[in-house]
């Protein structure tokens, strides 16, 4: 799994840094601020950097970042810093990839309730006496996109609705479900991704002069050995099972449910807002980093990934030092001031990217 971070600002954007949004395996776009068009150009250039300088193969054989990759947009709740760049997408899908998206639409995957707010906020502006109000949250999107966009996007894109605790599968091999997490009455989750594939090691597969046809399926397909040109080759020998759970909470209060949610995640995305308890922090409900990591104690092997919704209250210095200072941890912390790319292969982190200027690789584990 690559997760690549496109912003990480909270709520306010600046110029050289979006507001919190990340894409998972170039496919899978979580949040879709305003200024998401712009951020994405960044982050392909940051992309074409880091492979002109490594020898990532696995970021090589996923190819280029582009909007026309991703299938999904999952956003968590329908505040406007994370899903204000929506209509921009679909202006651009409608100028650049029209043909593409009415035979295969970009799926946009909402929580169940997200769009009332919003109806009852253009209910007492405009009239909706003529609507059955209120309208269903994929009835009401379609309509109100429409007007955005200047056409029915009903072809162009597919709204998916999931309440809390449904899952989805997005597509072979990834799971979507979710949980309240109490930022909005309702309307707004966090949500984990369960990845689930089998690897082929392709260089161990040369290795044994097994042919690349059929008879790598039947290898996958059975758990018998099978001879190939007079060795006996297990599943084992040339796949792997990998399975990563990554969770995300966009402007998530710290509550029992969520960490109960996020029992079983190898990473986790968290916005915080502060860096310890604030004489402010009860008009929050966003969590400070002291009490995120307490909670989190008994989590062992974790990464856990840092949006800086912070980044307005504490200066970057002030973050490096309180994450450098915390100890007896037993998972990994890092914030996205300069995190860019995480690559993990069951369960572990494989390497992490820095952003420019630098893209030095920052960790690699000994082998």
């Amino acid at each position: 799994m690559i997760i690549g971070v496109i912003g990480s600002r909270g709520t306010v954007p600046t110029a050289n840094n979006a507001t919190t949004s990340f894409l998972v395996d170039n496919k899978f776009l979580f949040e879709c601020p305003s200024e998401i068009v712009q951020a994405f150009a960044r982050f392909q250039k940051n992309w074409n950097e880091v492979i002109g300088t490594t020898n990532n193969t696995e970021l090589e054989a996923l190819g280029r970042p582009t909007f026309g990759k991703i299938s999904h947009i999952i956003l968590s709740h329908l505040h406007f810093d994370h899903w204000g760049g929506l209509p921009h997408i679909l202006h651009r899908i409608v100028l650049l990839e029209k043909e593409k998206r009415e035979l295969e639409p970009l799926n946009l995957v909402i929580p169940k309730g997200s769009t009332l707010p919003l109806q009852l906020r253009m209910k007492h502006v405009f009239s909706l006496d003529d609507s059955n109000f209120p309208l269903s949250d994929d009835v009401f999107l379609y309509r109100f996109l429409a007007i955005e966009v200047g056409i029915i996007i009903n072809k162009l894109l597919k709204i998916i609705v999931i309440g809390v605790g449904e899952s989805i599968i997005l597509e072979q091999g990834y799971t979507l479900s979710c949980e309240h997490n109490s930022h909005l009455p309702q309307g707004s989750v966090a949500y984990k991704i369960i990845f689930n594939k089998v690897k082929l090691d392709v260089e161990k597969a040369r290795q044994l002069e097994i042919p690349f046809n059929s008879t790598l399926r039947q290898i996958e397909s059975n758990n018998e050995s099978i001879t190939i040109k007079g060795r006996s080759i297990k599943r084992s020998d040339i796949f792997r099972d990998i399975n990563i759970v990554l969770g995300y909470s966009g402007d998530t209060a710290l509550n029992p449910k969520i960490l109960d949610f996020f029992s079983d995640c190898n990473v986790i995305i968290h916005e915080t807002t502060y860096l310890a308890q604030h004489e402010s922090y009860h008009l929050d409900l966003h969590t400070d980093l002291q009490s995120l990591v307490e909670a989190l104690e008994d989590f062992n092997n974790l990464f856990l990934l840092l949006p800086i919704h912070f980044s307005i209250r504490h200066t970057s210095n002030e973050v490096k030092l309180a994450i450098d200072q915390i100890d007896k941890k037993k998972f990994m912390i890092r914030d996205t001031l300069t995190t860019f790319i995480i690559q993990m292969d069951h369960k572990s982190i494989i390497a992490l990217y820095e952003k420019p200027s630098s893209l030095r690789k920052m960790f690699k584990p000994e082998r």
